[in-house]
């Protein structure tokens, strides 16, 4: 069988080049975490850049997957009609697209495994498509002949390709022609403020500023705090604080939003991850009831203590701090509890506190940054909260959070369901504003607007409203309800824990140790 090329397509020594051309494709598609890893990143540090444009690149295959579907569906004819003479170019590139495409599909894996955990399927679908048309034009299907496939089936890597190519587009073929269910949407009332944001930068001290690295040496490390617009009546304080390397106020800007558009002022506090105490570089690592031994809990506290004086002193007049939320993503979470306590000992939070741990990493284990006896209100309400697929911070440290906080506190088991398209799926990010979907509107946002509400209500003496709105954070069958699928089918309610420790699901945590 002639390629039009010149010699027998299968014979001919350009196998050794269209190897190079798959290998070529391959090393391109694994170009930037090489690159990430050769400057001293660590494995997911290498592969996050990626991971944020496959969830761009998602939003937008979730918005177009009917055109997407019809677009594939007539273009594999032509491709497969086309693989009777492709031009040089087609030839090329074809060889290379694989090459990218199974490059891809390795880090599409590293990624599900990490971060993605089952969520995007129609990357992958998109994955094997393009291959699937590469492999056409690169094998030039069409002039294959049936008895000439049987023969050549000893050829691995028509195997290996087809068989690639069939595992991509399989699981993601029914969402990407729209015969999946689609999930409930959540119709919450927008808030009925407008927010302004100002930024106040705090004083790094010096025994920080000194130890840090360069990972965050454009990060001007401040208080961000946003107020509702022509509010001149007293309003309650939110202090909420990031996870571990991502102190960008935007990645959490909906988290503030949701709360300041309903009448509070929000602080969103920045400190500095990456930071170089005595002994950083020769500690073992000890994970225990809800603790960790790291030393770099130490500046960062003391970065936070410097943020919070300098939040103190910018707070507008009507900003009621008897009347307090204080909330945490991961690491941020595990700091939440130690900024409670700091701020009760200053005599904040005397009528009303709410605390929101979500997806929460270990407080400090250090003596001087232990939580003493906190002298919480009456009036204390806590939610802490972890996602079913979370593979970052392991549920034991919200276990044990919750169990320090005591009575008032709910732990909360936020579920996947992956029953119908988008898949629902609780991932350590899913308070991101990047991440924010229908799911986390459901698992996240509603409950976002009603502890506003309750300490708004609070703060203005409202007392029915304020009860009414406290009947919605604390444990019910509405409470738990995450909506319905489009074919009614109730998706998987959030799952509550008055006491995880006795439970069968968390019971280990009484004495697990980690990492």
């Amino acid at each position: 069988m002639s390629d039009g090329r010149g010699g027998d397509w299968m014979e001919k020594p350009s196998k050794i080049r269209n190897l190079s051309l798959v290998i070529l494709g391959f090393l391109l598609s694994l170009s930037e975490p090489i690159i990430l890893l050769a400057l001293g990143r660590d494995l997911p540090s290498a592969l996050w850049p990626m991971a944020n444009r496959s969830l761009e690149l998602t939003y937008f295959l979730r918005t177009w997957h009917i055109e997407i579907f019809a677009i594939s569906l007539l273009s594999l004819p032509f491709i497969f009609l086309r693989s009777s003479k492709p031009s040089k170019f087609e030839y090329y590139l074809a060889w290379i697209s694989m090459g990218l495409c199974i490059g891809l599909t390795l880090l599409f894996v590293l990624l599900d495994y990490a971060f993605l955990r089952g969520a995007f399927v129609l990357l992958p679908t998109c994955l094997g498509i393009i291959l699937l048309c590469s492999y056409f034009i690169a094998f030039e299907m069409r002039k294959y002949k049936l008895n000439y496939l049987k023969l050549d089936v000893k050829n691995l890597s028509n195997v290996f390709v087809v068989f690639l190519a069939v595992w991509l587009i399989s699981p993601g073929i029914t969402s990407m022609a729209g015969l999946l269910p689609s999930p409930p949407e959540l119709y919450l009332a927008d808030g009925q403020y407008g927010v302004t944001t100002n930024v106040y930068q705090y004083p790094m001290p010096e025994e920080v500023a000194r130890i840090q690295g360069d990972y965050e040496e454009d990060v001007v490390f401040s208080v961000y705090l946003s107020t509702p617009e022509d509010v001149t009546h007293q309003i309650p304080l939110a202090i909420v604080l990031h996870g571990f390397a991502s102190p960008f106020f935007d990645s959490y800007k909906d988290w503030v939003m949701e709360l300041s558009s309903r009448g509070m002022a929000v602080a969103f506090i920045q400190y500095p991850s990456d930071v170089m105490p005595e002994g950083h570089d020769n500690y073992t690592l000890e994970e225990k009831d809800g603790m960790s031994n790291h030393p770099f809990h130490v500046p960062r506290i003391i970065a936070i203590e410097a943020a919070l004086e300098q939040l103190n002193s910018s707070l507008p007049e009507n900003v009621n701090k008897d009347h307090i939320l204080v909330g945490g993503h991961s690491l941020g979470a595990g700091y939440a509890l130690v900024v409670l306590d700091r701020i009760l000992s200053k005599g904040w939070g005397q009528e009303t506190v709410f605390v929101s741990l979500e997806s929460s990493y270990a407080r400090p284990v250090q003596e001087d940054l232990q939580i003493g006896a906190m002298n919480l209100p009456e009036e204390f309400l806590a939610h802490v909260v972890v996602s079913e697929d979370d593979l970052s911070v392991n549920d034991c440290f919200g276990v044990h959070h919750h169990e320090l906080l005591g009575h008032g506190s709910l732990f909360i088991e936020i579920p996947s369901d992956k029953y119908g398209f988008p898949r629902l799926v609780a991932t350590h990010y899913i308070q991101a504003t990047e991440t924010h979907d229908t799911h986390a509107d459901w698992g996240f946002y509603r409950r976002v607007a009603y502890q506003a509400e309750w300490l708004v209500e609070r703060t203005l003496g409202d007392i029915e409203n304020a009860l009414l709105a406290k009947s919605k954070l604390i444990d019910s069958d509405s409470f738990r309800f995450m909506g319905e699928w489009s074919d009614g089918r109730a998706v998987e309610p959030l799952r509550t824990y008055a006491d995880p420790l006795s439970s069968p699901k968390y019971d280990h945590c009484s004495n697990w140790v980690g990492p």
